[in-house]
């Protein structure tokens, strides 16, 4: 169900026409983890985005995902710095080349007015090995895309709906 509903998915490598504005996000991933990271927009009851400097701060769950109600992304050029956070809260920057920038996604329903969904998300593939151009170009992920089973979570989490759960 959550599949069919998915809409809206392009690839992010630079939106053209967008008034030379820029994502500046940054994104604070748990140290050692591969694989697909994750960010939910416009989600009720979640925290608004902080910033740092003229950056967006992303704070990545052991899951793979950062869930806030800011109700939109940036769009232009992409201008995202992508690092791994130890326990201590100490950064170390990720090699461009180890981390694939996918895309955006939009999902909505309103099967009940007084719970409407509206979720917009963009994800990256970030990998320690085997970083190169290649990767980063490609439109295939190394790993398994498991972005229909975390939109259900964050569906259950914050809207108590069970729509979450139809995969």
């Amino acid at each position: 169900m959550i599949g069919k509903l998915l809409a809206l998915s392009f690839t992010l490598f630079t939106l053209v026409g967008c008034d030379n504005e820029e994502t500046n996000d940054i994104y604070l991933i748990p140290e050692g983890y591969e694989g697909y990271i994750y960010a939910f927009y416009n989600v009720k009851g979640a925290p608004k985005v902080e910033k740092e400097g003229e950056y967006e701060v992303h704070d990545i769950n052991k899951k793979g995902y950062f869930v806030t109600s800011t109700p939109d992304m940036d769009y232009g050029t992409v201008t995202d710095r992508y690092y791994y956070v130890d326990e201590d809260g100490n950064r170390t920057k990720i090699n461009k080349e180890c981390v694939r920038v996918g895309g955006i996604s939009g999902f909505e329903d309103d099967t009940d007015p007084t719970n409407k969904i509206e979720i917009i998300s963009t994800y990256a593939e970030v990998i320690k090995e085997g970083c190169s151009q290649s990767f980063v170009s490609s439109g295939e992920g190394i790993h398994e895309d498991n972005s229909e089973a975390i939109l259900g979570e964050v569906i259950e989490t914050y809207y108590k709906s069970e729509l979450g759960r139809m995969n």
